[in-house]
């Protein structure tokens, strides 16, 4: 009862929670695919859900639509659990193996760039920025094709559907253009770098 009391209240609140959307989600995921053994660690820590949280709160103020920002958060929760949670079931094989690497890295140089735009004025690419967005959308198709469904290849679809545009970029990094969220973004990027010395990206 106090459990189900406490997810009513989580309910009510109109904060987005990256890290209870994320137990959601592995639980499921899990019960359908794994024993479990394999879900007893949270794929989702608390320094990426700050990081999650605050990218809704940034996508919320570009699409000013509170459920489109939640659905795409939500698609990069399920699609990140997911992934984790193939590995960790060693459904992989060695070539996919090696392709994760790849898209780690890849996902390593957006964050990085993504900073370094952020921190120093007059360097923002966004060119640039969208090749690689392009690239790690479709290694991340190719990785998950094999393994889950058309529904989970047009979640990464939607999520890079918004984030790879050039309104939302200039949005958070053209000066004057959207303050709000330019704003935002300080705290995503403090995030990143949280993320990147913990190891995470």
């Amino acid at each position: 009862l106090i459990l189900l009391d406490s997810l009513l209240q989580e309910d009510s609140m109109t904060d987005f929670k990256a890290s209870v959307v994320a137990f959601e989600v592995q639980k499921n995921f899990a019960n359908k695919f794994f024993s479990n053994k394999v879900v007893a660690k949270s794929l989702i820590d608390d320094t990426s859900g700050n990081l999650l949280d605050n990218l809704c709160k940034l996508l919320h103020v570009f699409t000013k639509n509170k459920k489109d920002s939640e659905k795409t958060t939500r698609n990069i929760i399920k699609i990140t659990i997911k992934i984790g949670m193939l590995l960790r079931g060693d459904k992989f094989s060695r070539e996919e193996k090696a392709n994760l690497v790849q898209i780690q890295k890849n996902l390593r140089t957006v964050a990085m760039t993504l900073i370094s735009f952020y921190q120093v004025d007059h360097t923002y690419d966004r060119n640039f920025v969208i090749k690689y967005l392009t690239e790690l959308e479709t290694l991340l198709k190719n990785l998950i094709s094999n393994h889950l469904t058309d529904k989970s290849v047009g979640r990464v679809e939607q999520i890079f559907g918004v984030v790879k545009t050039p309104e939302f970029l200039d949005s958070v990094y053209v000066p004057k253009k959207n303050s709000e969220m330019r704003e935002i973004m300080g705290t995503v990027v403090s995030d990143l770098n949280c993320c990147l010395e913990a190891g995470i990206l």
